[in-house]
């Protein structure tokens, strides 16, 4: 139980504290350079979904034959983080970026009925016939990996093929669990609280998973053990960070997704049974230094019973953001996989 309580934190941290929140954010956009930069760059378009009363927005970069559409994490987090996709992929594609709908680029209703994982399945769906995409690859990363599962399983019909990347579909405790032992080794590495370590390893509790107070041990330990665990375990980035990272981090709305419920539906959807319904070829990419465990991926493809051309890449030198800390090992895998598509 008290393991179990520390572990929230874990999670609340990765979805909360790591990202600049706001609820509101009209006026910090209306405010925001970027912002603007954004909904006025070339290749945009504002699509209108559910029955016209929300816009949401994309752009399209390149001419190549090979069409991919992204798909960001979170839920919340703002595609900016894929910024590097188009240079590093080359002239052969055309990539679409989609803001998904509570985003920072896109109309941000507070309406929690409007936040389901089925209506994002329909609000992808309606994106690609507005875009006119049919025989294209999806990508999806981190939350935009079941989200890609769940569309691929009712639409795969559209689809060339699936990439899937940093995520997997187990339990919340699972995961969790394996942050717990990363961050136990970070502890290894700090002399004061070094003692510490195999306590947390282990499951015990004490002053040490004390968070009820800004001075309790257990924000002492953090203020020093988490900037590490960013470090090494979700982008292995020197400083200072990618602007593109740092801004999709900074414009991220999981704080609202957390408050109308959608972080809880998420986490409590069951993707394995989207995942076995999927025959269309498929890449898992996760990384060697990732908050998500890697010998999970032989798991997922296992389950993919129904699928006879699954195969998994992990990034040797990478971590939750693999596109950025080991970006020629990522893409590499991504072109590999979809040349042999084509083939």
């Amino acid at each position: 139980m008290k393991k179990y309580s520390i572990l929230l934190v874990f999670f609340f941290l990765i979805s909360g504290d790591v990202f600049s929140q706001e609820t509101d954010l009209q006026s910090k956009r209306l405010k925001d350079p970027e912002y603007a930069k954004a909904m006025a760059a070339d290749g945009v378009k504002m699509i209108s979904i559910r029955n016209q009363k929300y816009k949401v927005w994309t752009k399209k970069w390149g001419t190549g034959k090979i069409k991919l559409l992204l798909l960001h994490g979170g839920p919340g987090t703002s595609p900016e983080y894929f910024e590097n996709f188009p240079a590093q992929l080359g002239k052969n594609y055309t990539v679409y970026f989609y803001s998904q709908l509570g985003t920072y680029f896109s109309d941000i209703p507070k309406d929690s009925s409007l936040y389901s994982v089925e209506n994002f399945v329909e609000d992808v769906e309606e994106v690609r016939k507005s875009l006119h995409l049919d025989q294209f690859y999806i990508l999806g990363h981190s939350w935009g990996s079941q989200l890609a599962q769940a569309y691929a399983s009712k639409y795969q019909k559209h689809l060339k093929g699936l990439l899937l990347c940093n995520n997997i579909n187990e339990k919340e405790e699972i995961i969790a669990d394996y942050q717990t032992q990363l961050y136990a080794a970070i502890l290894d590495s700090i002399p004061e609280f070094a003692k510490y370590a195999d306590s947390l390893r282990y499951g015990f509790s004490g002053k040490f998973t004390d968070f009820s107070k800004p001075d309790a041990l257990g924000n002492q330990i953090r203020k020093q053990a988490w900037p590490i665990m960013l470090k090494k375990h979700y982008a292995r980035v020197s400083n200072p960070m990618p602007a593109s990272l740092k801004q999709s981090k900074e414009h991220s709305t999981g704080n609202l997704m957390s408050e109308i419920g959608f972080m809880e539906k998420v986490n409590a959807t069951d993707f394995n049974k989207y995942l076995i319904t999927i025959t269309i070829p498929t890449l898992f990419i996760g990384a060697k230094y990732d908050f998500i465990p890697p010998s999970y991926y032989i798991k997922m493809r296992d389950r993919m019973t129904k699928n006879d051309n699954v195969n998994i890449y992990i990034c040797p030198d990478g971590s939750h953001f693999s596109m950025w800390d080991d970006p020629a090992n990522f893409f590499k895998a991504i072109d590999k996989f979809v040349l042999k598509t084509e083939m």
